[in-house]
């Protein structure tokens, strides 16, 4: 039971609130923009944008809120300067309802962790709140693609006979031809970051076409070949055990040049999805059995860390990145001369 002594926001609560705040304003502008290009009139895909935009707006509404009443400083985030709502229609319906779908499960991901980390009660509260409305989001997104036959399942598995024990060490092996076969773990993991990196490498092929700055241009066509790279390995490991992989989305952007938000919005939505992958990439390798699959997971955290270093130094040389809440950096303030 909360005290009486209203405690101030802790340094977890107050990033997490901060990092949302950017999150939530890139979500507001990039759904925006794919709602305003929506064909279908009165259709489901339009009602699920209409929700994710006006709840990405609450959202920040009541981030706004929290800072003003604690004083702090209210973050730049993405504004409508940053999306132009009118240009030509770059992604198609279907790859919209895709990206919709892959970031309910990040939003899910970043609130899940934000709820573990924050002490006060209306904190816990408003993260259990967010957590609902995505799993209603995820819900939502996952029936209109399986009703628009856009869903794909991962493979299924066969019942054993019973139970069994592992009894060699070989089961960790992954080396050599007599490598055994994926197992359930393995293999939802394999898929599921393959699902996001395609999501990610279409993403990027249409922010490729329309950049302005010719630096992000070819950042961005390093993304696509890193992606690209990863695609073909993830869907080679499932093809290779008779297991089927997801189709690629790149037909799925259309053949607009116009830009429809700023550079600094898509680059740090590129930015964004790497770093997100490495994060899963971690997750699946810390899950695998199998040495020659710890092996690729590393490998392409590596490829992905050397992307994001990229990116970083664009970002701020062009200063795109906010500084993020930071401790009170005491050495320098002890050399400081007094005013």
């Amino acid at each position: 039971m909360e005290t009486e002594h209203n405690p101030e926001l802790t340094g977890p609560e107050i990033t997490s609130l901060w990092t949302h705040y950017q999150s939530e304003s890139l979500n507001l502008r990039i759904n925006s923009y794919l709602l305003k290009h929506i064909e279908e009139v009165n259709s489901e895909l339009k009602e699920l944008f209409q929700g994710a935009t006006s709840q990405a707006n609450k959202n920040l509404q009541e981030i706004k809120a929290i800072f003003e009443r604690i004083g702090y400083p209210i973050p730049q985030g993405f504004t409508e300067q940053d999306v132009h709502l009118d240009t030509q229609k770059l992604f198609t319906d279907n790859f919209s309802l895709k990206f919709l779908h892959e970031m309910s499960i990040h939003g899910l991901s970043a609130y899940s962790i934000a709820l573990t980390v924050s002490t006060r009660q209306d904190m816990r509260q408003f993260y259990q709140d967010k957590i609902n409305f995505g799993i209603q989001l995820f819900n939502q997104t996952i029936e209109l693609l399986l009703a628009k036959g856009l869903y794909n399942r991962p493979p299924s598995l066969p019942i054993p006979v019973g139970i069994d024990f592992i009894k060699t060490a070989n089961f960790f092996d992954g080396f050599f031809q007599d490598k055994r076969a994926l197992n359930g773990s393995e293999i939802s993991n394999i898929f599921f970051n393959l699902e996001k990196s395609i999501v990610t490498k279409a993403l990027l092929i249409g922010f490729h076409q329309v950049v302005k700055s010719s630096e992000a241009k070819k950042i961005l066509a390093n993304g696509i070949k890193v992606k690209e790279k990863h695609i073909d390995t993830f869907s080679h490991i499932l093809t290779t055990d008779n297991l089927p992989a997801p189709p690629i989305l790149d037909a799925e952007v259309t053949s607009s040049t116009i830009p429809p938000f700023s550079d600094k919005l898509m680059m740090y939505m590129t930015g964004f999805l790497f770093n997100t992958a490495i994060a899963y990439y971690g997750a699946g390798m810390g899950t695998t059995m199998r040495s020659d699959l710890i092996v690729k997971y590393e490998q392409f955290i590596l490829e992905d860390l050397k992307f994001v270093e990229n990116w970083t130094d664009f970002m701020i040389k062009n200063q795109w990145l906010e500084q993020p809440p930071k401790a009170m950096d005491r050495k320098n303030l002890a050399e400081e001369k007094p005013r």
